[in-house]
């Protein structure tokens, strides 16, 4: 063989012996790898926490790469795309300390300015860069110079869930093998911390589902008790208006609530005009206000008011779920769907009676007062005429003594007269002849008659008329308008009668509003207590002396506004004064 030919020989068996070493290389790092990723996932294979995972993954990326201080940087949460980025553990080899950060603050690292993250790319080494505050643990101290770190990303499916950074002194660059393996390493972490992260998720939902399970039922449970503790029967009933529940109170008309349910509560009830739009064999009126009448199961008739509200399961957005009530033969039966109906049925009978007597006490009660005040009011005059007459019947010695006491015998009689046309007026307030008057005129008018009265003679009369509103024009009868504006008037010139500072001042003021006619007359005069005040309007009450009035003066104005369809308001305290503000309906 010549040398040429074994040159050739030798140069394909250098090459042979270069690509074997190679493949063995090759094989060797891949072994390296295997074992790697078998040592990782040994490590990370039981977790089941972030703290539990991160506290394996750091030991193991530190025995595997010289670091010697490590943390790992998670999105938080982690299923947000745009959630921030939180510092949840470090790592110190050289101590052999692990910091796990549950109450970890948010920080401002972003992954773009330090060049770490780019479109994707996988996750460079970087020399030198200013390390955050928030990875201060990183650090021994705040001013500590410059460090190396490598920074790995933990993907999965193109999901980035955070970074592991790695940490030594400037002087110890990390290698382009340490990028590798921690790029395998990190890969495999990946999965395990998704994994981990999905049973949080699943731990989180599950007590989440858990609270508001317990919260339903201790609200369902509490809002059981207020139905079965009510003190009005609370039902709920089908769309055939049969009785799917029943509260206890429910059974206070001789039926168990087992005996209630699966029976149609329309069947219960008296037919009256005020359920025309219940028909048997029908839902009630949702929103509505019924008074009825129930037989109950003695047939005794009880007055009832049904309150009645739709609570269908239309309403709620669960429309055609059944509700399962338990019929009095035992057997169970799905109401049909469509809705369902709550009633608040309140028995009224013995309230009612209550009413009744009350009605009736207060009626005996008023024409007591009544009888009472007429009773005082003539019996003074009555004993006058009767002392006159037995004068007269055992005789006067002159004429002219005569005279004088059948005069006085015919005052009291008047009296007398006048006492009972008040009353009557006060019964039956004549309407008289209504015209469309404009008060303005009208109270001049009145009042001029009565300021050349001594009684108003040391009293100023002020006119406060909303002239812009005007004119104030209603239908009354105007000797009824007289009558009510001189008793007022009246009263108030002999409440002030004796007062001088402020100086007694009476004004009538009179303004529009809502097309209403409002009139009020008021004085500055010494007021009423609160007890004056509540009996003010009440007939024969009066704060005067004997024999200078009836106290039938305001009961009267009040029944001759009222007439009118109109309306009486006092105001007044002690020491302020009095005003009757008078609303009339208004006229165009």
């Amino acid at each position: 063989m010549d040398n040429r030919r074994l040159e050739e020989l030798e140069a394909k068996l250098e090459i042979y012996k270069s690509t074997l070493t190679e493949i063995y290389e090759r094989y060797d790092q891949k072994l390296e790898e295997l074992s790697l990723v078998r040592r990782v996932g040994d490590a990370l294979r039981t977790t089941l926490t972030v703290e539990s995972l991160a506290s394996a993954l750091m030991a193991t990326v530190a025995h595997e790469v010289v670091a010697d201080r490590l943390a790992l940087i998670l999105k938080d949460p982690p299923d947000e795309a745009q959630s921030p980025l939180k510092l949840r553990a470090a790592y110190f080899a050289d101590r052999e300390e692990f910091e796990y950060y549950r109450g970890s603050q948010e920080t401002p690292f972003r992954l773009e300015p330090l060049g770490l993250w780019n479109q994707g790319e996988p996750l460079r080494p970087q020399t030198v860069f200013e390390v955050p505050s928030f990875l201060d643990p990183l650090c021994q101290e705040p001013d500590e110079s410059p460090r190396t770190i490598l920074a790995a990303p933990f993907l999965v499916r193109d999901r980035f869930l955070g970074l592991l950074l790695l940490s030594r002194p400037f002087d110890q660059p990390f290698s382009k093998e340490n990028e590798h393996m921690l790029s395998i390493m990190a890969d495999q972490a990946s999965a395990a911390l998704s994994n981990v992260q999905l049973f949080d998720d699943l731990n989180r939902i599950n007590t989440k589902l858990s609270l508001s399970e317990r919260r339903a039922r201790e609200s369902s449970q509490y809002l059981e008790r207020l139905l079965e503790t009510a003190n009005d029967a609370i039902m709920t009933v089908d769309v055939r208006g049969l009785i799917t529940y029943a509260n206890r109170k429910a059974a206070q008309w001789g039926w168990s609530k087992n005996e209630l349910l699966g029976r149609e509560f329309r069947l219960f009830l008296e037919q009256d005009p005020s359920l025309v739009n219940w028909p048997v064999g029908g839902p009630p009126p949702a929103d509505a206000i019924l008074e009825a009448m129930l037989i109950n199961q003695a047939g005794e008739k009880r007055t009832v008011l049904i309150s009645t509200s739709n609570v269908g399961a239309e309403e709620h957005g669960t429309s055609g779920a059944a509700i399962v009530y338990q019929t009095a033969t035992g057997q169970s039966s799905p109401t049909p769907s469509g809705g369902a109906w709550m009633l608040m049925v309140s028995d009224l009978t013995e309230r009612r009676q209550l009413e009744r007597q009350l009605l009736h006490s207060e009626k005996l009660a008023s024409i007591g007062l009544l009888a009472a005040g007429v009773a005082h009011e003539v019996g003074n005059p009555l004993s006058a005429i009767s002392g006159y007459a037995q004068i007269l019947e055992a005789g006067v010695d002159s004429e002219t003594e005569h005279r004088e006491y059948l005069q006085a015998i015919l005052n009291q009689t008047g009296r007398i007269q006048k006492i009972l046309r008040e009353l009557l007026d006060y019964s039956r307030p004549a309407r008289g002849l209504a015209e469309k008057l404009d008060l303005a005129d009208h109270l001049l008018i009145i009042m001029g008659m009565l300021e050349g009265q001594r009684s108003f003679s040391r009293m100023r009369v002020v006119y406060d008329f909303a002239v812009d509103s005007g004119p104030f024009m209603v239908t009354v009868d105007r000797d009824h308008l007289a009558q009510v504006v001189v008793i007022i008037a009246m009263n108030a010139a002999q409440a002030m009668e004796r007062q001088t500072e402020p100086e007694a001042t009476f004004t009538l003021s009179l303004w529009r509003e809502a097309g209403q006619v409002l009139m009020r007359l008021a004085d500055n005069g010494p007021g009423m207590s609160p007890l004056v005040r509540k009996r003010v309007f009440d007939p024969f009450f009066t704060t005067k002396g004997p024999g200078q009035g009836t106290g039938l003066g305001l009961a009267i104005c009040q029944r001759i506004v009222e007439s009118y369809h109109g309306r009486m308001d006092l105001e007044t305290a002690e020491g302020q004064g009095a005003a009757f503000t008078i609303v009339w309906p208004g006229e165009d």
